[in-house]
């Protein structure tokens, strides 16, 4: 086991390295404070813990609906759980890494059944949790409904019209509408 984690170790290293100016001993004071988060005796997070760090590392946002579904992207394996690896190789895609990156993980978010498609019904569900990270309430968004948003997004982003939008009409669609970028990238913004 102990051979397996220096190679975990190593394939984080060299994964952190392409997309951030991150050294060993950065990566190791954020393996500390991650652990702390963990159970005792444990290093992979659950989701709650999870929620709870993220809400720590975006204190000025509103994250709260949002780290569920981040954390279902972030736990790379289905194993409803989160390892210091998981977690790290994800963070730095998603807030150092070039944009087609950061959209790759942007469609895990809103691919909740991870049928490898979205449809109308999970960009409902998320653009709810994005107005709230944008500090968009109900109340001020009143002008805009969700439904419209759907419909435009729905439109803009499913280019064979088969009512669902796959990963790359999702990657495509945004680099193309700088404007839909801004709101359905939660990645945006870190």
């Amino acid at each position: 086991m102990g051979s397996n984690q220096t190679k975990i170790e190593e394939y984080v290293y060299e994964t952190i390295g392409k997309h951030s100016q991150l050294k060993r001993e950065d990566i190791f004071a954020w393996q500390q404070r991650f652990n702390q988060h963990c159970d005792p005796g444990s290093t992979t997070m659950t989701k709650e813990q999870f929620c709870k760090f993220y809400q720590e590392l975006r204190p000025n946002e509103n994250v709260k609906s949002l780290s569920e579904n981040v954390f279902r992207a972030f736990d790379l394996n289905g194993d409803h759980g989160i390892t210091f690896s998981e977690f790290l190789v994800a963070y730095v895609s998603t807030t150092e890494a070039p944009l087609e990156d950061k959209l790759r993980y942007a469609f895990n978010v809103y691919d909740i059944d991870r049928n490898s498609s979205i449809d109308r019904a999970e960009i409902l569900f998320i653009l709810h949790a994005m107005f709230e990270l944008l500090g968009m309430s109900e109340e001020k968004s009143h002008k805009v409904s969700y439904n419209q948003c759907a419909d435009t997004i729905m439109k803009n982003l499913d280019v064979n019209e088969d009512q669902c939008i796959s990963k790359e009409e999702f990657i495509q669609g945004l680099i193309r509408d700088p404007f839909l970028q801004s709101l359905m990238n939660p990645f945006q913004h870190v």
